[in-house]
Parts: C-alpha cells; structure tokens; sequence
C-alpha cells in the first residue's frame, strides 16, 4: 500500500483564515454586508491563490501534469479520486486545508464543465450569500444556479471512508439540471 502524503507538510491554509475572520466577524456582528464587503475586497487575492494552489495540491498527490487541471479539471477527477478516496486528515488543521483544496478542484470543474465563474455571491437571502461560489454558467442548467464548492468539498472530506468523489461530483451536477 502506498504511504499517504503528510499534510503537515503544506503551506498555510488561507482559505481557513478568511473563514475564521468571518466566524469571529459573523459572532460579533450580525451585519452579512461587512462579510460581503471583505470578500468583495479579498476576492481578487482569494482568486490568485486559487489556481497555485490547485496545482501544488495535485503535485503533493503525485499527479502530473498537474498545471494541466487548469484547463482539463475533468481529465484529472478519477486521479484525484483514487488519491483522496482513503485518505484521513490527521488533524483540524489538515482537514481544513484539504478541504479548501478540495474544493478549488469541485469549483473549477465545474467552472470549466458549464462554463462558468468564480465569485462572491451579492444575492440577498440566499444560502450562500457572501461566499465564493461558482455560477453565472452560460452553459445550459437550471436558471441562477450556483454551487458553494467548499460545502461540498466538507461533505466529502467529512464522509468516512472510502468515499467517492464522482458521486459528489454527480449530486452537483444533478442539482445544477435545469430539470431540478
């Protein structure tokens, strides 16, 4: 059996701290447009982080060309897949920074599978409000459809092993339907 990478070994978790920030700014004021704002200010730095860090996360999993899941997330689902089917985070601190990863690969899938992109969501009421989400897809799905790809990337993260990814993969997709 193949030794699993240490996370302990990864760079800090930046999308950890953004959340965080926001639990301690949500504990002590209720205002979601303060969160909103900070996103909207951080969003250009969130979305440069993103990609690097995509790509690093797949060279730690041993898959190559992993800057080629910039342009071909789909070709790299079933590697990512069998490297993370068992594999435990071995504290919060690592579990965090796997799912964040997680889901800058749910999230870029499916901006390239449905020709989407990345941003913080501005729409007032709904469940994911002022966090960063993937939608505004010009490719057919169901009207104003949006996914909160780190939500996912926690459920799978969280679900025991050995867990499948194709089938969160799958549930997103389906959702996204324009049938739904």
């Amino acid at each position: 059996m193949a030794r699993q990478p240490s996370w302990k070994l990864m760079a800090p978790v930046r999308l950890a701290q953004h959340r965080a920030r926001d639990s301690q700014v949500n504990a002590m004021q209720p205002d979601a447009k303060t969160t909103l704002e900070r996103r909207q200010d951080q969003f250009e730095n969130f979305y440069n982080e993103l990609m690097p860090s995509l790509v690093y996360f797949l060279k730690r999993l041993g898959i190559e060309p992993a800057h080629e899941v910039l342009n071909h997330a789909s070709a790299f689902k079933e590697p990512i897949a069998a490297a993370l089917q068992n594999l435990v985070a071995e504290d919060d601190a690592d579990r965090i920074w796997l799912i964040s990863r997680v889901g800058y690969f749910i999230g870029e899938y499916f901006a390239q599978k449905f020709s989407g992109h990345w941003f913080v969501n501005d729409v007032e009421g709904s469940k994911f409000f002022a966090r960063y989400v993937v939608g505004r897809f010009t490719a057919p799905v169901r009207s104003n459809a949006m996914i909160d790809p780190f939500d996912a990337a926690q459920a799978y993260v969280d679900s025991p092993v050995p867990r499948r990814l194709d089938k969160v993969l799958n549930e997103i997709e389906h959702d996204l339907s324009p049938s739904q």
